[in-house]
C-alpha cells in the first residue's frame, strides 16, 4: 500500500519539473511579446495566437493543482479531460517520464482463471465524475421516457432510472419536477436548435462570474476596435486584470482567464481585425462609383428584390436638447449631456414598404419614465448598458431574433450595413446575407445616410419645439419648457420615425445608387406622394424634397420661439447645429478605463435600487394630471373646437367625448362599495 502514494509524489514532482521546463522554454519569446504590446508595438499574427496558445500556461497549471488536490492521483487522472490528459503527457515527457506502476506491484493471472471473450462481457455504466448540467437534448429525452411510463408514473423512479444512466446529472425527483414545469420552454428551445441544424447539446446559462468586470471589458474592447487598436489575447487577460484590480476582487476570486474564457469572448465580442471606416469627404469619386457598381452587380446577382434589401444604421440622439445655444450649455454639459443622449438603429428595406420600429440603446435597465415596466411593455424594442453605446453583444441579439422570424417565413434577405467595430454578423445566419459597404465610402452610398436619418431628426426637432410652444402657452416658464422625460421623447421620436414615409425611403435609396436599374424601373409609382411645398420642389432632387419640408418645419418653429420672446437671436441655434449637433453621432466616447468603471458601478448601483427609486436614472418625472384635471381639459378643448367648421374639429370631438366616457367608467370602476353603517357613521362625524 505504500507504493501508491510514493508513485504519485514521484509522478507530481515529473509534471512539475516540465512544467518548469516548459515556462524556461517560452520565457524569454513571450516576455519579448509582452514588451512590444507595452509599447503599443504592433506584434504578428502569428505570434498573438503563439501568446494566446502555446505561450500561455494557465491550463498547464491547472490540471497540475487538480492534481495536487486529488485524494488519489491514478482517479483523479482518469477523472481528467481528455484535452487534459494529454497535456499531463506533455508535461511527463518534458519531465523525464515516469513508470505507470512501481516496479514488482504486478500481480499474475492465476492459471486456472477463465478468460470470459470480450463480446461476452457485461457493458459497464457510466461513473460519476463531476457534477454536469443536462443539455437540452437529454432533458426532452427524460421527458419523453418519463411520459411514455404513464400519468401515475412516479418522478422519483424517472429520477432513479436515468441516474444510472447519467450519473454526473446528479438526478433527483425536484429536478424533474422541475423539468416538467418548464416543458414548453424546454421543447421550443429544443426545437429551435434543431431548425438551426444543432443538436440540442447546449446547457442552461449560467451566471457569469464577476459580470460587471466581463461588461466592463466588453465596452472597452468596443470601444478599442472603433479606434482600430490592434487587440491581443493578452492584452485582454491584462485589461480583465486591470479591471478586477480597479473593483479589489480577491486574486482567489478571479476567473483563470484560460483559452476557453479567451474564446468566448472574442466570439461574443466578435473580435477579428477590422479597419475603421472614415469620414465622407475622403473619398474619391472613381472609388465611390466603383463600390456602387460593386453592390449593383451583387444584388443583380443574386436577384434580390426591392422588398428584399435593408439597409441598417445608427445615430446618437440627444433627445432634450433645447435649440437654445445658452441653456444647451447649461442642460447639456458634463454628466448630464451623457444621460440624454441614446443610441437609436434605424432598419428600412429599399421598397420603403418595411421599417422596422427602431432599435433603441439607453444607459438605464427601467427609467423612472418607464413606470417599473420593460420597454417592450411599452412597445420599444429598447436595450441597454452602461453607455448607451451599440455592442456586438446587443446587435447579434437584434439580428438573430429577425434571422429566426425570417427562417419561420421561408423568406432570404439582404442587409447592408457599415463596416462599424459592433457589426459583427454571427456565423450561424441562415436567411439574412450581411454586407458590407467598403470602408470611407459610407456616407456617399448608404441609403440610411442619403437623408432618411436627417428627415427623421427633422421631424423630431420640429415636434420637440412645437412642444416646447405649447408648454409656454401653457404657462410654463422658459426655463422649464424643453423639460421632458425619456418616455415622451421616445413616443415622439417614434412618431417622427412614422412620418418619414415610403416616397421618401424609396428616393434616397435611388440617390445612393447602389440599386440595379432593372429594379429602380421596376419600383410601383402608386404610391401616394407627401403633401410638399411646390418651392421646395423647384431645383431639388426628389429625394431631398421631403427633408426640405421636414428642415422648413424645423425653421418655422425656430422663428416661432424667437417671435414669443423665449429664444433669443445671438442664441438660436442654426439648422446643422440642430440636426447634427457636436458629439451626437459619436459611437463611442473618449472615456477612459476609470470612466468605464464608474459608468458600470454607477449603471449596478442605480439597477440595484429600483424598487427604492421607482427607475434607474436620475429624471424627474412630472406628477401625474388628476382624473377631475384632465376632464376639465376635455371639456375646454370641446368649447374651443365647437364652432371650427373643419373636418379633424368633428374627430376631436368624438375623441374628447370617448375619452370623458372612458375616464368617468374607470373613475366609477375604481370606486370602493359603501355599506349603510357607513353612512351614518359619516353624518355622525
Amino acid at each position: 500500500m505504500a507504493a501508491q502514494p510514493q508513485m504519485s509524489t514521484k509522478a507530481l514532482e515529473t509534471l512539475k519539473a516540465g512544467l518548469a521546463k516548459l515556462k524556461e522554454q517560452v520565457k524569454a519569446r513571450r516576455e519579448s511579446l509582452l514588451e512590444h504590446l507595452r509599447e503599443k508595438k504592433t506584434i504578428s499574427d502569428a505570434d498573438e495566437q503563439w501568446l494566446d496558445h502555446e505561450g500561455n500556461l494557465v491550463d498547464e497549471e491547472k490540471v497540475l493543482e487538480v492534481l495536487e488536490n486529488a485524494s488519489d492521483y491514478e482517479r483523479g487522472l482518469e477523472r481528467l479531460s481528455t484535452q487534459d490528459q494529454t497535456l499531463v503527457e506533455k508535461l511527463k515527457e518534458l519531465g523525464g517520464g515516469f513508470a505507470k506502476k512501481a516496479a514488482g506491484n504486478k500481480r499474475k493471472r492465476p492459471e486456472n482463471r477463465k478468460v470470459v471473450p470480450q463480446a461476452q462481457k457485461k457493458k459497464a455504466l457510466p461513473v460519476f465524475t463531476k457534477k454536469e448540467n443536462a443539455t437540452v437534448k437529454q432533458k426532452v429525452e427524460i421527458l419523453d421516457w418519463h411520459h411514455a411510463q404513464g400519468p401515475k408514473f412516479s418522478q422519483g423512479k424517472t429520477a432513479a432510472h436515468w441516474d444510472r444512466t447519467y450519473p454526473n446529472l446528479r438526478m433527483k425527483q425536484p429536478l424533474v419536477s422541475a423539468w416538467i414545469k418548464d416543458e414548453d420552454k424546454i421543447r421550443k428551445q429544443y426545437a429551435e436548435e434543431q431548425s438551426r441544424g444543432r443538436e440540442g447539446n447546449i446547457k442552461r446559462v449560467r451566471q457569469t462570474e464577476h459580470p460587471e468586470v466581463n461588461e466592463m471589458l466588453e465596452l472597452w474592447v468596443q470601444k478599442a476596435m472603433s479606434d482600430g487598436l490592434h487587440v491581443s489575447g493578452e492584452i485582454l487577460r491584462q485589461k480583465w486584470t486591470r479591471f478586477a484590480d480597479m473593483k479589489c476582487i480577491p486574486k482567489d476570486e478571479r476567473l483563470e482567464l484560460s483559452d476557453g474564457w479567451l474564446a468566448a469572448l472574442k466570439k461574443r465580442c466578435g473580435l477579428r481585425s477590422l479597419k475603421r471606416h472614415g469620414e465622407a469627404g475622403s473619398a474619391d469619386p472613381n472609388e465611390i462609383e466603383h463600390e456602387r457598381q460593386r453592390l449593383r452587380d451583387l444584388i443583380a446577382k443574386h436577384k434580390y428584390q426591392l422588398n428584399d434589401i435593408f439597409n441598417m444604421d445608427e445615430t446618437g440622439h440627444f433627445w432634450g436638447m433645447p435649440p437654445d445655444r445658452g441653456l444647451m450649455d447649461k442642460q447639456m454639459s458634463g454628466v448630464k449631456a451623457d444621460k440624454k443622449r441614446l443610441t437609436y438603429a434605424f432598419t428600412a428595406n429599399a421598397s420603403g414598404t418595411e421599417k422596422f420600429p427602431p432599435f433603441i440603446i439607453g444607459k438605464a435597465k427601467q427609467p423612472r419614465a418607464f413606470q417599473k415596466k420593460t420597454g417592450a411593455d411599452l412597445g420599444f424594442y429598447y436595450r441597454n448598458n452602461a453607455k448607451a453605446w451599440m455592442t456586438t453583444v446587443l446587435y447579434q441579439e437584434w439580428i438573430l431574433d429577425w434571422d429566426a422570424q425570417l427562417r419561420l417565413s421561408g423568406r432570404k434577405v439582404l442587409l447592408l450595413q457599415d463596416n462599424f467595430s459592433a457589426h459583427n454578423p454571427p456565423d450561424d445566419l441562415t436567411n439574412i446575407r450581411v454586407e458590407n459597404f467598403s470602408p470611407n465610402l459610407t456616407a456617399h452610398v448608404q441609403p440610411l445616410d442619403a437623408g432618411i436619418i436627417r428627415c427623421f431628426k427633422a421631424h423630431y426637432r420640429s415636434r420637440f419645439m412645437n412642444r416646447a410652444i405649447d408648454r409656454y402657452d401653457s404657462g410654463v416658464t422658459p426655463a422649464d419648457i424643453y423639460s421632458i422625460n425619456i418616455l415622451e421623447s421616445m413616443r415622439m421620436a417614434d412618431a417622427a420615425w412614422k412620418e418619414v414615409d415610403t416616397t421618401t425611403i424609396r428616393n434616397c435609396w435611388r440617390k445612393s445608387g447602389i440599386l440595379p436599374d432593372t429594379l429602380i424601373n421596376s419600383a410601383p409609382t402608386t404610391a401616394p406622394a407627401p403633401s410638399l411645398p411646390i418651392s421646395s420642389l423647384v431645383n431639388n432632387d426628389p429625394a431631398d424634397a421631403a427633408i426640405f419640408a421636414a428642415e422648413r418645419e424645423v425653421l418655422t418653429s425656430l422663428s416661432h420661439l424667437e417671435a414669443i420672446g423665449v429664444l433669443q437671436p445671438h442664441n438660436r441655434m442654426d439648422l446643422a447645429e440642430i440636426l447634427n449637433p457636436q458629439n451626437e453621432n459619436l459611437m463611442y466616447d473618449d472615456g477612459t478605463d476609470q470612466d468605464i468603471f464608474d459608468a458600470v458601478l454607477a449603471r449596478r448601483e442605480a439597477e440595484e435600487d429600483i424598487e427604492g427609486n421607482g427607475g434607474d436614472d436620475s429624471d424627474d418625472v412630472e406628477a401625474r394630471p388628476s382624473r377631475r384635471e384632465a376632464l376639465l381639459a376635455a371639456s375646454t378643448l370641446r368649447t374651443f373646437v365647437s364652432d371650427i367648421d373643419e373636418p379633424f374639429a368633428r374627430k376631436l370631438e368624438a375623441i374628447l367625448s370617448s375619452f370623458g366616457r372612458q375616464t368617468r367608467l374607470d373613475e366609477f370602476k375604481s370606486l370602493k362599495p359603501s355599506a349603510i353603517p357607513d353612512y351614518f357613521s359619516s353624518r355622525s362625524s
